[in-house]
């Protein structure tokens, strides 16, 4: 489900969709694309992103809201492992370690700003409400997004190049668990964030 509409997977492959038709309720444009082979749904706030059993991706719903990812639609022809999402982004982590980003460009649709660092090595996906944490294979962090949510993690940068083996996150903020046991946090300081108070 995503906050309007619902998808339901069929056992044949195929997806059924309820709702509001603006927000991914209505498929009857994509009823050759989703009639078949899909193998897993995501969604965020307003739209649905899926992968079919040949790596590919389908996206409908709010169109501004990753609803449409034409922009990118050459790298998510192939080779899409899994799918993550803020309210109103996705990105695409691929086979060879890739990361695809679509949606707004301010919640994490845009990662021109870190593509380099996202070509390759990564292993798995957080997010805010609004931003992105991508933990790479030799424990560094790149972040992108809303600075106020997650997205800027420059403050602590130097503490996320290297050696984390796990991030958990909230709406606002990001934590980071070290292989030394110690602990990292960015995003909004009123929401977990500023750890520099914790009661142990």
């Amino acid at each position: 489900s995503n906050y309007y509409a619902f998808a339901a997977l069929k056992t044949d492959g195929s997806v059924i969709t309820w709702g509001n038709s603006s927000y991914g309720g209505d498929i009857s444009n994509l009823s050759s694309s989703l009639g078949s082979g899909v193998s897993r749904i995501y969604s965020n706030f307003s739209s649905f992103a899926a992968i079919k059993t040949d790596g590919s991706v389908i996206t409908w719903g709010d169109s501004t809201y990753g609803g449409d990812s034409s922009s990118v639609s050459s790298f998510l022809s192939s080779d899409v492992s899994k799918i993550y999402s803020t309210d109103y982004a996705f990105a695409a982590l691929k086979t060879d370690g890739s990361v695809i980003t679509w949606g707004d460009s301010t919640v994490g649709g845009d990662s021109s700003s870190v593509s380099s660092f996202l070509s390759s090595g990564i292993s798995q996906i957080y997010s805010t409400k609004y931003a992105f944490a991508a933990l790479k294979t030799d424990g560094s962090v790149i972040t992108w997004g809303n600075s106020s949510y997650g997205g800027d993690s420059s403050s602590v940068s130097s503490s996320l190049s290297s050696g984390v083996s796990e991030i958990n996150s909230n709406t606002y903020a990001f934590a980071a668990l070290k292989k030394d046991g110690s602990v990292v946090t960015w995003g909004d300081s009123r929401f977990g964030a500023d750890s520099s108070n914790n009661n142990e």
